[in-house]
């Protein structure tokens, strides 16, 4: 039996007590100020993203560089959610990338969905924690500033800042019982949800290698971190949402830094590789199920014509996309020998695009619709 870490289940245990009790009573008293509500849902925010964008998106996995100035919000704010300095949460995520689903995983799901959840955190030693896999974040000034002081620091951004701050408008117990300890909470749980939720509850759409699932109820409490199949099939694009009507606040937050140049560097990965992944995706399951004869001819009638066109597409959009490229390319460099008309081929180019890109996601989205009405249900 492991031994049991109790700083950290003590915490777990009576940060959602103090939390959740004190709003009750509250509640009760009808002594909640409306402005601490409101506090408590901004500074929840702020503290979620700079989780999901600072700790995750740029520090673990590298998917954006950004100023030192973002990069420090991000280390200062994220400690709000007591989850830890950026080394302590890092170190944890990049094994339980490389490592996912087998014993090495710090939150491996087969141990059990509240293990994932929460049970690991509970046995979790610091002595267990290696940093060699963080050897490039420990060089980072911020990091490692944000590392020495990381309860001196949490406890005044997680706690003494948001109880004071309340008491703006005289609200200092709101301040405790809300805005810091059921924030804590809501932070803490919405966060270990990726770790349990999402490895069993979801769809498998890229990859069924691992246990990681998309899961759009997920995604919009953990501001776009649901979509974890995706993450785990390719961890180094920025996106977790990459179609444009998928909630992910995160990557409007990074694509927002990156306008006023505060953020760049923004990693994405190639449609071919998305859509190949897709595909293949349906191809195997298809395969696993080809013995049975009205599966077989379900697949040549339907979904090899479905294939055939989103590939047509896709190849398609490749040319389109390489030729835009180049035209704007030279009108950017104005080496274009009459550039007036290389802008407009440019113009016509980037709406051949846009129809190309809406023709692909049909495409692809009639391939889905074949794959769901087969015969057997996956």
């Amino acid at each position: 039996m492991r031994k049991i870490n109790w700083t950290n289940t003590l915490f777990l245990t009576i940060t959602p007590i103090l939390g959740v009790s004190g709003f009750v009573w509250l509640w009760a008293q009808h002594m909640i100020a409306w402005q601490t509500i409101l506090f408590t849902v901004i500074y929840s925010f702020a503290t979620g993203l700079a989780i999901t964008g600072g700790y995750h998106r740029l520090f673990s996995h590298q998917t954006y560089q950004a100023s030192p100035i973002v990069r420090f919000l991000y280390a200062v704010i994220g400690l709000a959610a007591f989850e830890g300095s950026v080394l302590e949460w890092c170190s944890d995520h990049r094994r339980h990338h490389r490592f996912v689903d087998t014993d090495k995983d710090p939150y491996n799901i087969n141990q059990g969905f509240w293990y994932a959840h929460i049970g690991w955190l509970l046995v979790n030693q610091p002595s267990d924690r290696n940093f060699a896999n963080v050897a490039d974040l420990q060089k980072d000034p911020i990091v490692a500033f944000q590392h020495k002081y990381n309860i001196p620091l949490a406890l005044f951004v997680g706690i003494a800042l948001p109880t004071l701050l309340c008491g703006l408008w005289s609200d200092f117990i709101g301040g405790f019982f809300i805005a810091a300890m059921l924030r804590i909470t809501l932070a803490q749980h919405l966060t270990f949800c990726i770790n349990s939720v999402c490895h069993t509850f979801g769809k498998r759409t890229y990859s069924e290698k691992q246990t990681a699932r998309d899961n759009w109820f997920t995604a919009f409490f953990t501001f776009g971190e649901g979509f974890h199949n995706f993450h785990h099939q390719f961890p180094l694009d920025f996106r977790n949402g990459i179609r444009y009507f998928h909630y992910d606040p995160t990557k409007w937050l990074i694509y927002g830094l990156s306008k006023v140049n505060l953020a760049w560097d923004l990693k994405r990965v190639e449609v071919k590789q998305i859509v190949s992944a897709r595909i293949n995706f349906y191809e195997k399951w298809f395969n696993t199920r080809l013995n049975c004869s009205n599966i077989h001819n379900y697949y040549s009638k339907f979904f090899e014509p479905a294939r055939a066109r989103a590939l047509s597409v896709l190849m398609n959009l490749e040319k389109t996309s390489q030729r835009y490229q180049q035209l704007k390319q030279h009108v950017q460099q104005g080496k274009a020998r009459y550039e007036r008309s290389y802008a407009l081929r440019k113009r016509v180019y980037r709406n051949y695009l846009k129809q190309q890109q809406r023709a692909l996601a049909q495409a692809m989205s009639q391939l889905s619709v074949v794959t769901k009405k087969c015969p057997v249900s996956a």
